[in-house]
């Protein structure tokens, strides 16, 4: 079975609201001058901890329990990996250099058991974007990967738009 979620961020905007069926079940946002990011969908509340200066690593935590949940590992070239304390592990993986399909796999014991749990998709970006979500159902803590694939996305959405700033 699969579940369908919605997001939107607002131009300018570091918040993201994610909906099902009109409802509002989660968000995330980030303060202005700061990379750390909290993010909350259906009972799940975490906060992305972005650490270090060029080479960065984030870890989550569970903010009810007030434990590191999992960690994300950054790559050049767009690429990231979720590992998280259960054992499990996540690939972020983009269809296309827009960023307009991405997806989070889970990894299996061999390249064939690898399945994509995860898929998120931008129907609309002018002054504001707006995208679906579709989960597998039987994903583990699915929320924490919801999650996670929407902050890798904006988080290299950010770091494209910071180097284009720079370049000018």
């Amino acid at each position: 079975m699969t579940a369908k979620l919605n997001w939107t961020k607002e131009a300018f905007s570091r918040e993201v609201v994610i909906t099902s069926e009109g409802q509002t079940v989660g968000g995330m946002k980030g303060r202005f001058f700061e990379r750390d990011v909290e993010a909350t969908l259906f009972d799940t509340h975490i906060k992305f901890d972005v650490t270090g200066f060029i080479f960065h690593s984030v870890n989550i935590h569970d903010l009810t329990t007030n434990e590191i949940i999992g960690t994300i590992t950054l790559h050049f070239g767009k690429r990231a990996e979720l590992d998280l304390t259960n054992g499990d592990k996540y690939t972020w993986k983009r269809h296309n250099i827009l960023m307009r399909d991405w997806d989070m796999i889970r990894e299996g014991e061999t390249d064939a058991e690898d399945r994509e749990v995860v898929n998120y998709h931008l129907t609309r970006n002018f002054f504001s974007a707006h995208g679906d979500i579709s989960i597998d159902a039987d994903v583990p803590q699915a929320n924490v990967v919801v999650l996670t694939g929407l902050f890798i996305r904006n988080y290299f959405q950010r770091r494209r738009r910071a180097a284009r700033s720079a370049a000018v």
